[in-house]
């Protein structure tokens, strides 16, 4: 028992530290090359639903972003949306800014395999409609398409209006988060982007499907066809944090289920899987999504491991964890900062366990909701 319950925290102990560390190790003597003497024709692609209350936002901020207007496509591409957010798009026609829209809804994906293919660009920008850029953003992003062995790169993700613990916990989980893109950077395998700011050579695009996150399944398709996928620190992305801990549950439920969707279809290639960013991606994200049933097994382990005065140090020790989480979960800013870490730990541990259960019961989730506290 008391080796079971080593093994298992020796694991998660090597997802949240000893992985940083030894990519660390990897890169350590590694720079990032940037700078071309060009600059691309770039599409900056907004997939859109139902995002009246922060589309005339974005666009006015992509207007304003510092790249040569000639070179810089806007478009969106409206998944049926039934709200007012076609009508403000056509509103910026006269500024160059194309809409595409489907009739039914038919998901994100969809409209992203439809018509990100008939985009101008050669270096394509994904983007979410609440995500508004630094205003040197694409410039920083367009840099590291210098070295043509360079096929998709991720920008960094900040958040505001981190007032409670959810929102507390995300900006830190997502600070956590970029540190660990600029490590795997550093040896050119991101394992994942964000949907937010993310850009990619057009001539990679594929197809992808229905129930996958595209901010998951573009890096890996790059990394497939033998291109590095990096981070770039200065191009960054703005955006509001959860406030409320039920749609931040209910989100981080989505992205797991549908992320381990990714990893079963993709997972064939064995070639990928037996690369460097196969290792990357086990140690940061499968594993990772496992660790709430580690955790369950830490637990269970610990029950029978009570005559020993250390065993019963460490039972306590994870019941004021548990119990602290829960309490900010459920008090909110009441708590303040004492409960940041362990509520977020404890949410996406609960969210990642229920979203890979819905996948073995054979759930699927095709459609993505926003989070109506990010906009």
């Amino acid at each position: 028992m008391k080796t079971i319950f080593l093994v298992l925290c020796l694991v998660v102990g090597y997802v949240y530290a000893g992985y940083p560390m030894v990519l660390w190790l990897l890169g350590r003597n590694r720079e990032a090359t940037m700078g071309p003497s060009t600059l691309p024709r770039v599409t900056l692609f907004i997939p859109v639903y139902n995002e009246e209350r922060v589309i005339g936002d974005k666009l006015l901020n992509s207007l304003q972003l510092d790249y040569p207007r000639e070179k810089l496509e806007i478009v969106v591409a409206s998944d049926g949306s039934t709200d007012r957010t076609a009508g403000i798009v056509k509103a910026f026609a006269n500024h160059g800014v194309t809409l595409h829209e489907t009739t039914k809804r038919c998901g994100k994906n969809s409209v992203i395999n439809e018509f990100a293919a008939r985009a101008c660009g050669e270096i394509l920008i994904f983007t979410d409609a609440n995500s508004m850029f630094d205003k040197l953003a694409v410039r920083r992003l367009i840099e590291r398409f210098a070295v043509e062995t360079v096929g998709c790169v991720v920008g960094d993700l900040r958040y505001v209006c981190e007032d409670t613990p959810v929102g507390k916990g995300e900006g830190l989980y997502f600070r956590y988060e970029s540190l660990l893109k600029q490590l795997e950077s550093k040896i050119g395998n991101v394992v994942t982007g964000n949907g937010a700011i993310y850009a990619m050579r057009k001539a990679l695009l594929a197809p992808i499907a229905l129930d996958v996150p595209n901010d998951f399944a573009h890096p890996m398709h790059v990394a497939a066809q033998g291109y590095q996928v990096v981070f770039e620190d200065r191009a960054r992305a703005f955006e509001r944090a959860t406030q409320c801990a039920r749609e931040e549950f209910s989100r981080r439920v989505r992205i797991v289920n549908r992320s381990f969707t990714a990893f079963m279809r993709y997972a064939r290639d064995a070639k990928l899987m037996a690369s460097l960013w196969g290792f990357c991606f086990v140690s940061h994200k499968l594993l990772r999504w496992f660790v709430p049933f580690m955790l369950v097994g830490v637990l269970v382990v610990n029950l029978f491991l009570l005559t020993s005065p250390v065993f019963r140090a460490a039972l306590i020790v994870q019941g004021m964890f548990y119990v602290l989480g829960l309490v900010g979960l459920l008090v909110g800013r009441k708590i303040g900062r004492l409960a940041t870490v362990p509520s977020y730990f404890l949410l996406i541990n609960v969210a990642a366990f229920k979203g890979i259960l819905q996948y073995f019961c054979g759930q699927r989730q095709a459609m993505w909701e926003a989070a109506s506290t990010t906009r």
